[in-house]
């Protein structure tokens, strides 16, 4: 499996921060770039013939390619549904997400060893990606009262079960 999934050895990130929710179920939180699980964290990866430096890079290069990717704005028009439309968001995010963790080998690691635990994004200014919550805020040991959506750790954690469920 580590063959197949071509991973190099970079040592350079911080883990997330691991709390215990009341329902004793663990949160794995991260918001700095220096954490490999920030989209901002400065990472190399190979995806559709291209290098890249982070998953932001990735993702605004796909958002900027999109108008002049005329199968893929086709298939925008055709969607009249804003959730399908915002689903392609998603998948784009996704695909650079397992081409960021199954191409380094710590990052790999730090993701397979959150477990079953929570994983989310702490952003008070991002409502869809994260949990909504401020990195300090108290309330992020409580899941049932975060603002935002935490799309990222959503993709995150269903990344960690494709790992998972192809190793096993």
């Amino acid at each position: 499996m580590m063959e197949r999934l071509h991973l190099k050895h970079e040592q350079n990130s911080l883990p997330p921060e691991e709390i215990i929710g009341p329902q004793k179920q663990n949160i794995f939180i991260f918001n700095s770039p220096r954490c490999g699980f920030d989209n901002r964290f400065k990472t190399t990866f190979t995806l559709l013939g291209r290098s890249f430096n982070s998953i932001e890079q990735y993702f605004v290069w796909q958002k900027a390619r999109f108008f002049g990717d005329l199968e893929l704005a086709a298939e925008v028009l055709m969607l009249n549904n804003p959730v399908a439309i915002k689903r392609i968001g998603t998948r784009i995010m996704y695909t650079g997400l397992w081409a960021k963790f199954t191409q380094n080998l710590q990052l790999f690691n730090q993701l397979r060893a959150t477990g079953d635990g929570l994983i989310t994004h702490a952003s008070a200014y991002n409502l869809h990606w994260s949990n909504g919550l401020s990195h300090k805020s108290p309330c992020l040991s409580d899941p049932s009262i975060w603002e935002g959506e935490n799309k990222l750790g959503e993709l995150m954690m269903e990344l960690r079960t494709e790992i998972n469920a192809s190793i096993f």
